[in-house]
């Protein structure tokens, strides 16, 4: 388990556990568990983990969801099930190919789900290039990535 999953699911405890009112309130119970966090690396994992803020009476907290994948998640599986031609690491990068006129907003769209793994992501035409450190975490995209792709587009 790498550290951001590490960090994920000492996050997921602690939302279970405890009424979470701030980012701050986080980032002091990760603190308090030996995990340094920026506000901004907090931001980015409660995006990536799909957290809710939920309101009970005058106070909100916030809540796993569980069930529902958020608006980007899902315009990702569309697009893969609609326009994707190829995923595949290479190296320490993830190639996507997609129909023409395509690969920008497969880039926009991965940019906002903002993956732990990726650097950056470059896309023309038809393909993007997606940048990670290094080759396990160019691995650890292309298999999250692949988990929106259709059932059918790999055999293995």
């Amino acid at each position: 388990m790498n550290k951001s999953e590490h960090r994920h699911q000492l996050i997921r405890a602690l939302v279970s556990k405890n009424k979470i009112h701030t980012q701050a309130e986080l980032q002091a119970l990760l603190a308090e568990n030996d995990i340094q966090v920026t506000q901004a690396t907090l931001s980015r994992d409660i995006k990536t983990m799909n957290l809710s803020k939920v309101r009970e009476e005058d106070n909100s907290y916030y809540v796993l969801n569980t069930g529902s994948i958020s608006k980007w998640e899902k315009r990702l599986e569309n697009y893969m099930e609609d326009a994707l031609v190829m995923l595949r690491p290479v190296q320490h990068q993830v190639i996507l190919k997609t129909l023409p006129g395509l690969a920008q907003s497969f880039g926009s769209v991965i940019d906002s789900l903002a993956f732990p793994d990726i650097v950056a992501t470059l896309c023309g035409d038809d393909v993007c290039m997606i940048i990670c450190e290094d080759a396990t975490k160019a691995q650890a995209c292309f298999k999250s990535l692949k988990k929106y792709a259709p059932p059918f587009f790999f055999s293995e």
